[in-house]
């Protein structure tokens, strides 16, 4: 879910005339509200902002794939519950569903047809754009974030330990032995080592951790929140991982690490470089 895609509270009053008919000059300055629109959180404001002209919406709820955003929370009752299908082009994008303090009367519910269709367009857009955009941070080889991605999330990360004592760990490998698979055994072969290993780093670390392949056999695992020990944790689970997997196993591949703990005043290239001096070091002495 988009972290801008979040709670707005607006307490409107139950005074909205009820119509379910949208003259075109209403149309079109909805959809010239909507254009180039490709923000989720500012494609429902438009949204929501317009159905409160008519309907006194208590809450209002967006469901998607496993997705349930909350696009608007009142304390006004929540009697009554209406579920809606959207779609654009034969393609599903998901439900609303509205609370109301009183049962919509059924020009209410035209009203709200009329508007998911036009909105419906805007919408299929902003989730294409989310889309691509995901693309875009992912490696395809191993479904890890990229260089770019983890760019990103450090600079985050880095920005909620500066304001918050949880604890923050970034964990560096590289696989033992990689080299000599894609130069013995093929860079095919080569791939199905890379996918392995992201796998069972993926599957060593939380829900909240976060995991990226750098490029060529070099992995970081981002820890947060964290405890001393926490790298210490995961590496043990990675080499446990490693010893049991038949692909990783038939070419004796091994992983070297370092880490470092979040410091006060620490930036990623200061994490970086001690974690590269440990996994070196790590290195140097097997």
């Amino acid at each position: 879910m988009d972290s801008k895609l979040r709670d707005y509270t607006t307490a409107p009053l139950f005074t909205h005339q009820k119509s379910s008919f949208l003259g075109a000059d209403t149309r079109l300055l909805f959809l010239q509200q909507l254009q180039g629109k490709l923000d989720l959180y500012d494609v429902f404001q438009i949204f929501t902002q317009e159905i409160d002209k008519y309907i006194d919406v208590s809450k209002l709820s967006w469901h998607f794939d496993n997705e349930c955003a909350l696009i608007k929370s009142t304390d006004m009752p929540k009697y009554h519950t209406y579920c809606f299908s959207l779609s654009f082009d034969e393609r599903v994008l998901g439900e609303l569903h509205y609370q109301t303090p009183y049962t919509l009367e059924p020009e209410e519910q035209t009203l709200l047809h009329h508007y998911h269709r036009l909105f419906a367009g805007t919408l299929n857009n902003a989730l294409e754009f989310r889309r691509i955009k995901k693309m875009a941070l992912r490696d395809h080889l191993s479904d890890l974030g990229n260089r770019a991605c983890f760019e990103q999330d450090i600079h985050h990360a880095l920005a909620i330990s500066e304001r918050r004592t949880i604890g923050l760990t970034l964990v560096i490998f590289d696989l033992d032995n990689f080299k000599q698979v894609n130069d013995q055994h093929g860079h095919l072969n080569g791939d199905k080592v890379i996918r392995s290993f992201s796998k069972a780093l993926k599957e060593s670390v939380r829900a909240s951790d976060r995991c990226y392949r750098l490029g060529g056999d070099e992995f970081i695992a981002l820890l947060q929140p964290s405890t001393e020990q926490s790298a210490e944790k995961v590496t043990l689970r990675v080499i446990e991982a490693l010893s049991s997997h038949p692909i990783l196993q038939h070419f004796n591949i091994g992983t070297s690490f370092g880490y470092a703990n979040y410091h006060n005043g620490d930036t990623s290239a200061s994490l970086i470089e001690r974690a590269d001096r440990r996994l070196y070091y790590h290195k140097r002495n097997k």
